[in-house]
């Protein structure tokens, strides 16, 4: 059977990945929709911002993503000169390239439908802050924030913002330095834009960003979900500033432990 995933985010495209691994045909439903986060991540994570709560999925994670993507490791310096270790993996080596670009209207088990078509098999829901479309009450709600690339290549920086949040600067893909303080609000504004902007002048970023990412993460009251709706259709949401790690991590689970 086939496993239909509504969403080409790090969510869908790791589970799409992760299945197509063990040889099951994979279709990715993602209509492209403007305020998609996933193209604004950093793809940076280290097991401290995992903490004890989320250390399983963390484990989980990191198997597959060195297994389908060779993680790479990356240094950023503080402001005192020392080196911040992190593991790295790019988003567009994750996402899904080629996603039918049409909008799901409609699932049920084991079956959903696009433009006017109905496909039949296993059903993923990865659809970030659209879920609650598919599954009412839900209560996934988004935040927004914006990250910044600028032309060049610069040094990879980092500085501490307050607790959990740091600003940072680095080569994410060739010819650029990207740039992001995890901003993230429910009500953002010009006035967001302007701050984070600031956060790049001083870490050395003061020229023009050539390209302006801007998405909406998705949030679940009491943490991220994955759950079980039918016999043969699950959703999961809910990833914060953790796309990459629990996306891997729920792709892992549905293939290994669900499909099976």
């Amino acid at each position: 059977m086939n496993l239909l995933v509504v969403g080409g985010g790090l969510f869908g495209s790791l589970a799409a990945a992760c299945a197509r691994s063990e040889g099951i045909e994979t279709l990715v439903f993602d209509p492209g929709a403007s305020a998609a986060a996933s193209l604004a991540a950093a793809g940076l994570f280290k097991e401290a911002w995992a903490g004890k709560k989320l250390r399983t999925h963390y484990d989980r994670a990191l198997v597959l993503l060195d297994r389908l993507y060779d993680v790479q490791p990356l240094g950023l310096t503080r402001e005192d000169g020392s080196k911040e270790s992190f593991l790295f993996v790019p988003p567009a080596a994750i996402l899904e390239p080629l996603p039918i670009r049409q909008r799901v209207t409609a699932v049920g088990d084991g079956w959903v439908e696009a433009g006017g078509q109905r496909y039949q098999g296993w059903v993923y829901i990865a659809a970030g802050v659209w879920c609650e479309q598919f599954l009412p009450g839900l209560g996934v709600y988004g935040k927004a924030g914006a990250a910044f690339l600028f032309p060049g290549e610069r040094e990879g920086r980092i500085r501490g913002l307050g607790p959990s949040r740091q600003a940072l600067a680095f080569v994410r893909s060739a010819g650029s330095t990207y740039f992001s303080d995890g901003t993230a609000e429910r009500d953002y504004t010009a006035l967001h834009d302007q701050q984070t902007l600031a956060h790049a002048a001083a870490l050395g970023l003061t020229d023009s960003p050539g390209e302006r990412l801007w998405g909406v993460r998705p949030y679940v009251p009491g943490g991220p979900v994955f759950r079980k709706l039918s016999p043969r259709s699950w959703l999961a949401t809910g990833g914060r500033k953790m796309g990459t790690i629990l996306g891997a991590s729920f792709a892992r689970h549905l293939v290994e432990e669900e499909l099976r």
